[in-house]
């Protein structure tokens, strides 16, 4: 739903909220202007992300529609039942009492698309997860699958998932043309937008998402605000204060000990360097200056003999176990091969396609030898079998194929380039590290292993080598002194990065200090249309609620944050799960889940949401159905329910929607069938009753009149209805008791035309329909014994037409006198 307009003092954080590709222009933008010293802005600058480029098509995935929704062999649904839905924006409510299925095509649609089913990852009990299939219909295969239209020009896609096991997880998804071509669900449906928009609102989450700190809501609405970006930069300025941080700890963490070294050797030197590092600050240049005190070639020949020194080869340990690793998944993948996995993937699909076949057929006929009851009960039990092996066999041959690639991976991980300051020598070290380091380029995992192994056991003892006459060279070189000053040096590589970090730190601090306000302060004003649709919502939920529900803001960062809801009771702030009832929880829930689902960035031209009417009074059911209406403006809105409350408020408010009503036979046959007019319904009954020469006539004489009167009286109902709610502003409840108080046809007509008054009906009546008074009393009789003169049938249901039609065009409360 596109994002109510708003006003701001800062044009550019307008801007910000209009256009989700340019927060990174405009937070240089107020960089530019912060006036912070050099350094910090500079961090800053260096520090904050690059816009991430969105989705080829713009950045929003192609547009979706249901068709049609198709379950079998699934919760309360037996044989195959599809629910056509109609196309195009509008709502659409499913009916049916408890039990009767219709939460099962709710959660088909959730299923066949997510892949995921709320009710299930809720109640993880044995029982249930064995009690997903119709227990009626032990021979059908298990499938949900929903009909889809898909981008601009509605190209048909059906996502079907199918299970050929007991196990729920034993699940195979498939999406198909309307050609019969097969499509990757990914690109039909884009999982991304299915985390972020989730079009579904179960009843199970009508609760549950409202408990807790909304963490998921929090994560999902960072997403479609587009703040990822501002999350990122606030991480990165906090991990650079971090690791200033860790490299200050670790310069302080070496002075104690090498102090402690220094004053325990007996030399010049290493007592004046244990005064350098004795103040409150280390000094820094005068331990330098001692370093560098001999002439530059002698000291460029100890610095390369401390290299060599310190030199460290292949990890003989990590390389010989990683080693292990590749050939025994080279072993597996060798057993395993590839091919063999496309070769078995290709058998399953055919033996699918012949269960297929056999499904839909019905017969047992080869369809290719046309060997007679070939394909029996038996052959698909064992095919299904041999699918479920051959399936496993290309997972294993699948991962063998993986597990060989992550095992090259590690090894080529193990073996490191040649040092920068061994490069550009001609020793035999040099050569045997080229040697090793060309490993890389080996992919053969035998090859790899075999190279490897034996290029690291000989590195290794170069290196081992290396470093002991390296070592010996430096204790000759300058005895005691010299071992010393090699670790006086990494102190000093240790200080002067600690001194560096110091001044970081501090413009690392003055940086989030600045940045933070300024995240914040653009988290809100995204987050500020969703919130005013938010209260939009709530407010026409719980128009007559004592509770308000003012702002919706977040706190904290994604994996770590949480919704704020600012809820009042009587302008009192209070917590909103300690004051709300179940009913204005839910209302709460939906209020939230509304602005995320018709965002103008989801692709999902629809929204499912099961049983929303339970625990709300009928004031919020009214509320309910104005928000749905709205909704249902530009979004396909199917909502399912058994309180008929619901029917009643769109009816009582001239809310256009399609009713489909969702009847459970035995052995779970489910059966869906469009509700039309009550009034066009009983007469069309009534008319077929007329027309049917089967009928005979005294049979005729008493169920004819009755249907007819059933038809009259809808007239009178929703004649009186109207009037309530338009003349007097009644809301529903009051016109559902009021209209209860009605027990007989006459009173009925009387109320549609007079209102309380009860008198001169018959004038009225006759007023508008000519003979309809007689009409009437003949109902009443023909109710109890059968009519003597009911005459031509047809004549009868035409009489009780115009009159039923007279009755719903009345404008106004009727008198024996004239219209008032």
């Amino acid at each position: 739903m596109p994002e109510q307009p708003h006003t701001s003092p800062d044009p550019g954080i307008e801007s910000a909220a209009e256009s989700p590709d340019s927060l990174r222009s405009l937070l240089l933008t107020r960089l530019s202007h912060a006036g912070l010293e050099p350094e910090a802005h500079a961090l800053l600058r260096e520090l904050l992300p690059e816009e991430r480029a969105g989705k080829k098509n713009g950045g929003r995935a192609e547009p979706i529609q249901l068709r049609s929704i198709t379950a079998a062999g699934w919760r309360g649904i037996g044989p195959r039942t599809t629910l056509e839905l109609p196309p195009g924006p509008g709502l659409v409510v499913v009916a049916g009492p408890n039990g009767s299925g219709k939460s099962s095509f709710a959660e088909a649609a959730e299923t066949a698309l997510t892949g995921r089913n709320s009710r299930w990852e809720e109640r993880r009990a044995g029982d249930w997860q064995k009690g997903w299939r119709n227990l009626h219909s032990p021979d059908v295969t298990p499938e949900v699958g929903v009909e889809l239209a898909v981008g601009e020009r509605g190209e048909t896609v059906t996502v079907r998932q199918t299970w050929h096991g007991n196990k729920l997880d034993e699940a195979r998804v498939r999406a198909e043309a309307a050609d019969g071509s097969e499509r990757k669900p990914a690109e039909v449906v884009d999982v991304e937008a299915l985390d972020l928009a989730r079009p579904f609102l179960p009843y199970s989450e009508l609760g549950s998402m409202i408990n807790g700190t909304l963490g998921s809501l929090h994560d999902a609405f960072f997403k479609l605000l587009g703040l990822e970006l501002l999350a990122e930069f606030d991480g990165r300025v906090k991990a650079a204060a971090s690791e200033c941080d860790k490299t200050i700890k670790h310069a302080d963490s070496l002075t104690a000990p090498l102090r402690d070294e220094l004053t325990a050797l007996d030399d010049p030197r290493a007592r004046e360097a244990a005064q350098a590092l004795s103040g409150a600050r280390p000094d820094l240049g005068r331990v330098r200056a001692l370093l560098e005190s001999r002439a530059p070639a002698a000291e460029a020949e100890l610095n390369r003999l401390r290299q060599h020194a310190s030199l460290a080869g292949p990890d003989l340990r990590e390389v010989g176990g990683a080693v292990a690793r590749l050939r025994a998944a080279a072993a597996a993948a060798e057993e395993a091969r590839y091919g063999d996995a496309e070769e078995a993937r290709r058998l399953a699909r055919l033996l699918e396609s012949a269960l297929e076949h056999q499904r839909r057929s019905g017969s047992a006929n080869c369809p290719v030898c046309g060997t007679e009851d070939r394909l029996d009960r038996a052959w698909a039990e064992q095919a299904r079998a041999e699918v479920e092996r051959l399936q496993r066999e290309a997972v294993a041959a699948e991962g063998a194929r993986k597990a060989g690639t992550v095992a090259v991976r590690a090894v080529h991980d193990l073996v490191q380039p040649v040092p920068v300051w061994l490069r550009g020598e001609t020793s035999p070290l040099a050569s045997l590290w080229q040697e090793w380091a060309q490993c890389r380029d080996i992919t053969h995992p035998r090859e790899l292993a075999d190279r490897v192994e034996q290029a690291a056991t000989v590195l290794d003892d170069a290196c081992r080598q290396e470093r002991e006459d390296a070592a010996l060279r430096l204790s000759e070189h300058d005895g005691a002194w010299r071992p010393t000053a090699v670790r006086l040096a990494e102190w000093l590589g240790a200080a002067e990065a600690a001194e560096a970090a110091r001044d970081r730190r501090k413009h690392a601090r003055k940086a989030r200090t600045w940045l933070r306000p300024i995240i914040d302060e653009l988290r809100d004003e995204r987050l500020r249309p969703f919130a005013q649709r938010s209260q939009e919502v709530w407010q026409k939920l719980c128009e007559h609620s004592s509770v308000m529900l003012g702002s919706v803001t977040l706190a904290g960062t994604p994996g770590r944050g949480k919704v704020e809801l600012g809820v009042s009771v009587d302008d009192m702030n209070a917590p909103a799960y300690s004051v709300m009832s179940q009913g204005e929880l839910h209302s709460l829930a939906l209020s939230l889940f509304l602005p995320r689902a018709t965002h103008e960035a989801s692709p999902f031209g629809f929204l499912v949401i099961d049983d929303p009417v339970q625990s709300m009074d009928h004031d919020k059911v009214e509320g309910l159905a104005r928000v749905l209406d709205a909704c249902a403006k530009d979004r396909q809105v199917i909502v399912f329910t058994h309180d008929t409350r619901l029917q009643q408020a769109i009816a009582h408010l001239g809310i256009k929607a399609t009713v489909l009503r969702v009847t459970r036979q035995t052995d779970s046959v489910v059966g869906v069938e469009p509700l039309t007019d009550p009034v066009e319904q009983a007469l069309a009954e009534a008319r077929a009753v007329s027309l049917d020469p089967g009928i005979p006539q005294d049979v005729a004489e008493h169920v004819l009149p009755a249907m007819c009167r059933v038809a009259v009286e809808a007239a009178c109902l929703g004649t009186a209805r109207r009037r309530l709610r338009d003349e007097r502003g009644m809301g529903l409840r009051a016109v559902e008791e009021r209209i209860a108080s009605l027990d007989r046809t006459k009173t009925y007509v009387s109320f549609a035309l007079l209102g309380d008054e009860r008198q001169h009906a018959r004038e009225a009546v006759e007023r508008i329909c000519g003979g309809g008074w007689a009409l009437v009393e003949a109902f009443n009789s023909g109710a109890h014994a059968p009519l003597p003169d009911v005459g031509d049938r047809k004549d009868l249901v035409s009489r009780t037409t115009a009159l039923a039609t007279a009755i719903r065009r009345s404008t106004g409360p009727q008198q024996a006198g004239g219209a008032r």
